[in-house]
């Protein structure tokens, strides 16, 4: 080996893959002409506030390549809203380590936490728990940051303001014990014990939160009672959304979420109301309450809301409450929304959001949604993409059902229909609900025709009928003419589109 190539060699750096496999990469000087003659690029005169917002979509490995580009971007590494939210998984912040029984296994590494903490720790003012299968690593982080909060650099081993600055946190618990590899079996387990423990410590050592998420959690009833008592002492006038999904798997009253004075937003489960719990909600400055089922949640006739003496009290207190029903459901016996007429007429609902792709939504079903929520409801939608058969027969599809549904709710502003429907159908809903602003249907389960059967159902000017059947005959003559009654350029969606589409509940 002559003397250039040992020069050469000498100049080089590992790098790891995307498979973390180590790369010895060599390092080429560049001939003092094509130095000259290149050009260089002024990305690295980006300015601070724009490198920020780029830095903190990017994960922490990603972060790391980025601030070895350059000075500029390894000042930018450090800024203090890059790390404004930290998101914890299974390999953040971890090490190999090699089991006999298992093999490798990735460990929290206390050295690159601690590390990160005394770093960026201050910056903090989101703290994620994503849902994780690794409970050591989970417990072991989450007892780091209540240790540095309690600490507060009053000792060598730890910094000040790590945890005081944290205005949001969110527990995810991995509930579903089942099979990775069949996505519809479903095996539920609560936590408890020790991560329970580490949680609640988490939650009473963090004083200044303003929003609060625990997800999937599925206490025992003695568990959950206790869980709220340190967030009520601590943050009682600074909490301003709440969201307990799931916390208990089986009817348990949460009275903890009356006592939060400037609530704003509060997202629970059915199980988990009661009687009591909307009393109280009445006297708080909440806006919004959402009653939200997801895919775990108990679906069978055990599941019953407060009754109607309850929403009358509540709704005479706080008459600026909305509430907003959401459902997910992968299975076509579940039951969907136990709503009574006599019972729960009087809630203001104010939207129903159904996600249910395995379960065909009845007619009765819609109109009985239109005659309990006729002068409240603003938001109706069909969320996902059908797993069912949608017959093509105007008698057996739904247009009849959502016009009329269009007509005895003279407020709704957005309607999202994932179900086969004809291109008269859309013209007529445009033109029935005169406060629509959102339309959401899918171009593949639209039928370009004008069915007959409408003639007989409805009392339609010979103008209109004209309009509707000269409009329907295509795709982009309905578009066009649904674009100049909303006022924007509308058309139908993809189903990718209808898929990722957002609702928004609050206009």
């Amino acid at each position: 080996m002559d003397n250039d190539s040992t020069v050469k060699m000498s100049k080089g750096c590992w790098k790891f893959d995307e498979e973390d496999r180590a790369l010895y990469i060599d390092i080429e000087d560049d001939i003092e002409d094509d130095r000259e003659n290149k050009v260089y690029s002024c990305w690295d005169q980006t300015p601070d506030i724009l490198l920020e917002e780029i830095f903190s979509y990017l994960t922490i490995r990603e972060r790391y390549y980025a601030s070895l580009v350059c000075r500029s971007w390894y000042r930018a590494f450090k800024l203090p809203r890059v790390w404004s939210t930290f998101t914890l998984e299974d390999n953040t912040l971890t090490r190999g380590k090699f089991n006999y029984h298992s093999g490798w296994q990735y460990v929290l590494d206390h050295m690159r936490a601690s590390a990160c903490l005394n770093k960026v720790g201050r910056n903090f003012r989101s703290l994620v728990f994503d849902p994780m299968l690794n409970f050591y690593n989970l417990y072991e982080f989450m007892n780091m940051i209540s240790w540095y909060t309690e600490r507060q650099g009053s000792d060598n081993t730890s910094v000040a303001g790590v945890g005081t600055h944290i205005r949001r946190l969110k527990f995810t618990f991995p509930c579903n014990m089942a099979n990775r590899d069949d996505p519809d079996s479903i095996r539920l387990f609560g936590t408890g014990g020790k991560l329970l423990e580490a949680l609640k410590r988490l939650m009473r050592n963090l004083r200044n939160l303003r929003c609060l998420e625990l997800i999937d959690l599925m206490l025992d009833t003695k568990e959950a009672l206790h869980l709220m008592d340190d967030i009520c002492a601590n943050c009682t006038q600074t909490l301003t959304k709440l969201i307990l999904i799931n916390t208990t798997r089986y009817y348990c009253p949460l009275l903890h979420v009356g006592v939060f004075i400037n609530l704003n937003v509060l997202v629970i489960s059915p199980q988990n109301l009661h009687e009591d719990v909307i009393d109280l909600i009445g006297y708080t400055k909440l806006q919004h309450l959402h009653i939200l089922q997801n895919r775990y949640s108990q679906k069978d006739t055990t599941m019953r809301l407060p009754t109607r003496k309850a929403w009358i009290k509540m709704r005479k207190n706080n008459p600026h409450i909305r509430v907003h029903f959401e459902v997910e459901s992968y299975k076509p016996t579940d039951i969907l929304l136990p709503i009574d007429l006599l019972e729960h007429g009087s809630i203001p609902c104010h939207s129903i959001v159904l996600n249910t792709p395995n379960t065909q939504i009845s007619t009765s079903t819609i109109l009985n949604h239109g005659t309990f929520f006729e002068s409240t409801i603003r938001v109706y939608a069909f969320k996902g993409l059908t797993r069912y058969f949608a017959p093509r027969n105007f008698s057996q599809r739904l247009d009849e059902a959502i016009v009329q549904f269009c007509k005895m709710c003279p407020n709704l502003h957005t309607l999202m229909i994932r179900d086969k429907i004809s291109t008269a159908t859309i013209l007529e809903i445009v033109s029935t609900a005169k406060n629509l602003r959102c339309l959401y249907v899918r171009r593949y389960s639209t039928l370009k025709k004008c069915d007959g059967d409408w003639l007989k159902i409805m009392n339609w000017s010979p103008e209109h009928y004209q309009w509707i059947k000269e409009n329907s005959r295509s795709y982009e003559s309905t578009e066009k003419e649904v674009s100049r009654i909303l006022n924007y350029r509308w058309h139908m969606l993809t189903e990718r589109e209808f898929r990722d589409q957002m609702v928004k509940l609050y206009l």
